[in-house]
């Protein structure tokens, strides 16, 4: 495991909030792998080139069997489709069932962040529940297919 130091020389270092956290913050969170480096907005600007990737290293591989939830950024138009349809967010977000947002305090599986829809907690989501139906929505409903699954 990195230390947290290690991985904040390779993070914005503003303190920006775009993904809800300060860099301190997020580099804890990408040591747990509950976040991964893709999912600081700041970092896809052409003035971080390469930081992605060194974060990459820095943290090693994923451990095998990991759950695999991602959005294709490149794709992503930022609906928001998956965030409402999301069965997490549905039982457990208030705003979801009256087809809005969660608000900045909810724990939530995606959340847009610039524009992009970032995982956050691929961890709380339905389909990964061993017991669950595999639960589909978010991919089904995204309308360019962002969304990956395995």
């Amino acid at each position: 495991m990195a230390a947290v130091e290690e991985l904040l020389e390779f993070l914005p270092g503003t303190d920006c909030g775009q993904c809800g956290l300060t860099c301190r913050e997020f580099a804890a969170h990408l040591n747990t792998r509950e976040l991964a480096p893709e999912d600081c907005p700041v970092l896809h600007e052409p003035d971080f080139a390469g930081y992605i990737e060194a974060l990459q290293e820095l943290l090693g591989p994923v451990a095998a069997g990991a759950p695999a939830m991602s959005v294709d950024a490149e794709k992503c138009n930022g609906c928001g489709i998956c965030v409402t349809m999301c069965e997490y967010h549905l039982g457990n977000c208030a705003e979801a069932r009256l087809g809005r947002g969660p608000r900045p305090g909810d724990t939530v599986v995606f959340k847009v962040v610039n524009g992009t829809v970032v995982v956050l907690h691929q961890e709380l989501c339905t389909r990964l529940i061993q017991a669950a139906e595999k639960c589909n929505k978010c991919a089904d409903h995204c309308p360019t297919r962002a969304i990956i699954l395995t």
